[in-house]
């Protein structure tokens, strides 16, 4: 039987990189030109390279909460759901970024004990194990996003 540990990394890393039920987000973004990444459908909608932005803003922010280093939360929004636009450098680095935070917070995971991933953080005081759970579906959500702006492209 698998315990929480193990539950909390095969959630992450199928949320993020491995293939599941569904696409990961890695490969939701995989193969995206800047072109198409920062297309919008509307003026009102975001952009594939604005959701990306926004997950990578974001999981840096937890990740540091966790880590003991309190981010502005109110910075964090104001950054939130800029404009996304640039040349293929730009959007490749930006992936990166994403990759990068995201094999930071499985790394950090992998090194968590039963009883750190049980202990209750944040103003719900949920288990860490919860939280990191809540970050994997979080990717989800947007990989869902990434896969229908991609299909409205035809990309």
């Amino acid at each position: 039987m698998a315990n929480l540990k193990e539950v909390v990394l095969h959630h992450l890393e199928h949320t993020f990189e491995k293939e599941g039920w569904q696409p990961s987000l890695a490969m939701s973004v995989d193969g995206l030109s800047s072109e198409q990444a920062a297309w919008r459908p509307s003026a009102e909608r975001h952009s594939v390279w604005q959701i990306v932005r926004h997950i990578t803003l974001w999981k840096r922010a937890v990740f540091e909460d966790w880590s003991g280093r309190k981010p502005d939360y109110r910075e964090i929004e104001r950054q939130d759901w800029q404009e996304a636009a640039g040349d293929e450098t730009a959007w490749r680095s930006d992936a990166a970024a994403l990759h990068a935070a995201s094999k930071q917070v499985v790394e950090w995971a992998q090194g968590l004990g039963e009883e750190e991933l049980s202990r209750p953080i944040g103003k719900e005081r949920a288990p860490l194990a919860a939280h990191l759970i809540m970050m994997a579906t979080h990717d989800s959500y947007h990989a869902g996003q990434i896969r229908c702006l991609r299909t409205i492209q035809g990309a």
